[in-house]
């Protein structure tokens, strides 16, 4: 009897100490962002406001993977991510708050990436994927996703995994989409596979192949092929035909008190004022070579293209979000494999 007296007290003593321990909530924002410039926006917010901040810096694929296993119980207020795909598949599964106030003075194009339900805004965009290449070994870049197929190009591209880089789905749907859409585009795939396609964790790893010459040829998102190569004199950057735009979104938890709504709310405005948006240039590292879609924006980073002159499709978020399950589990299959 003693041993089990002793037993549950000891037991009382963990759990109070537990619950002694456990941190207490903090009070302002929480913000889980997969752009390198979140932290730096922040804490421009908190200062400006004095409303705190929180900020939990996540690779893109870790940052949506935590949202979902939070479920209907989050530890976040504001999401703030690459990819309207990955957005509308967060909002299939009822994660988000929807009726977000839309940007003020958005351009036409930033027009076209607004959520039909509000459940995410455009606060800029970037394209799924481009070609960089060293001209010295691959004196021919591709100019149209077809072209990868070429025996031209045998053994000597790489891409990320999209099962392990978030940003890479938008990339895989825009070369489904250019072959004929779902599940008609495996063709390609698989025939992109038979010519010899190297498979690579992220952006990172693709481009240290490229620099080791273990592959001539890598296929990125538009941020981290001009980053890279304005720290690379040399390679060149060559856009597809089509592009596919890739939008960075930020969406809100579904759920939040009408305090942290409006707290919310004032953070996504503040993020989107001219001089926060040369922040995000500045602070972004490669996330800071995106296209801006406010009038009263700055311009681009030096070194980026005009978008007018560049061909580009945007994928249907709801359609193609519902599906990257479906297709990154056959991605994973018959391309990841060996």
């Amino acid at each position: 009897m003693r041993k089990l007296i002793a037993s549950v007290f000891a037991v009382i003593v963990v759990v109070v100490a537990a619950l002694l321990l456990w941190p207490a909530p903090q009070g302002g924002l929480v913000l889980y962002t997969g752009l390198d410039y979140g932290p730096a926006v922040a804490a421009a917010f908190t200062k400006e406001t004095g409303i705190k901040v929180s900020v939990v810096r996540l690779s893109t694929g870790s940052l949506l993977a935590r949202i979902v296993a939070q479920g209907s119980h989050p530890d976040w207020d504001i999401g703030w991510f690459d990819g309207a795909t990955a957005a509308a598949a967060l909002d299939q599964d009822h994660l988000l708050a929807h009726g977000l106030p839309a940007p003020a003075g958005l351009t036409p194009v930033g027009q076209g990436l607004l959520s039909a339900n509000g459940a995410y805004i455009p606060t800029g965009l970037t394209l799924a994927g481009v070609f960089i290449s060293d001209p010295t070994r691959l004196p021919t870049a591709p100019s149209v996703w077809n072209d990868l197929l070429s025996p031209a190009y045998k053994n000597l591209a790489g891409m990320n995994d999209p099962s392990i880089s978030g940003p890479t789905y938008p990339m895989l749907a825009g070369m489904l989409d250019n072959a004929g859409g779902w599940p008609q585009g495996q063709a390609f795939l698989l025939a992109l596979k038979a010519n010899g396609v190297h498979m690579f964790d992220k952006n990172d790893a693709t481009l240290a192949a490229l620099q080791s010459q273990a592959i001539s040829l890598a296929i990125v998102q538009s941020s981290a092929a001009f980053f890279y190569a304005s720290h690379h004199p040399g390679l060149r950057v060559t856009i597809p035909s089509p592009a596919y735009v890739l939008p960075n979104v930020m969406v809100e938890a579904a759920g939040l008190s009408a305090r942290r709504q409006k707290e919310v709310a004032r953070f996504m405005a503040f993020v989107m004022r001219p001089d926060i948006q040369r922040l995000r240039q500045i602070e972004g590292e490669a996330d800071g070579e995106y296209w801006p879609i406010t009038q009263n924006a700055p311009a681009p980073l030096p070194g980026m293209p005009d978008l007018t002159g560049i061909h580009t499709i945007t994928l249907d978020p709801v359609k193609w979000g519902g599906l990257e399950s479906t297709i990154n589990s056959w991605f994973a299959k018959m391309m990841s494999a060996a």
